[in-house]
């Protein structure tokens, strides 16, 4: 029952959110955690306290809009992945006819790890959410290093 309301949750976040939602924010909030990361960095001397205050809050926004809806995806595939370890531990601790033992094993081989997906062949993992926030932070680095 569980793998079910897994594979709803993916298959309607595929279909509805992840070909317009998911693209959009990593790339607008990227942008602007790199532009209110190389701000605060840079201009803190040239800028007034509350416009300072501003690209801080933009940054620190765009950092937990990025990580939280992308973390919660990654959990789809972990999660379906320690699901289908627990049917497989149930099974092999189950009695009963080979025959339905046999039934259920391929039916459990069947199932596959559920993947929230961005693209035709891109997917979010659990980890996804800090290499989109390092590649922000390796882009404010390069930008602070070329001037």
């Amino acid at each position: 029952m569980e793998y079910i309301v897994f594979q709803l949750h993916a298959g309607l976040t595929n279909v509805c959110l992840a070909p317009v939602y998911y693209p959009t924010t990593v790339s607008a909030w990227g942008i602007l955690v790199v532009v209110g990361v190389y701000t605060a960095i840079r201009l803190y001397n040239s800028i007034p306290l509350p416009m300072f205050a501003l690209f801080v809050a933009v940054a620190i926004d765009g950092i937990l809009v990025i990580s939280f809806p992308l973390k919660e995806c990654g959990k789809i595939n972990k999660e379906s992945k320690q699901l289908l370890e627990t049917f497989k531990i149930k099974l092999s601790s189950m009695k009963a006819d080979r025959k339905l033992m046999s039934l259920k094993r391929k039916e459990i081989e069947s199932l596959p790890t559920l993947k929230i997906k961005m693209g035709s062949n891109n997917f979010f993992e659990i980890t996804t959410p800090l290499v989109v926030l390092r590649l922000c932070l390796d882009i404010v680095v390069n930008l602070l290093l070329a001037r």
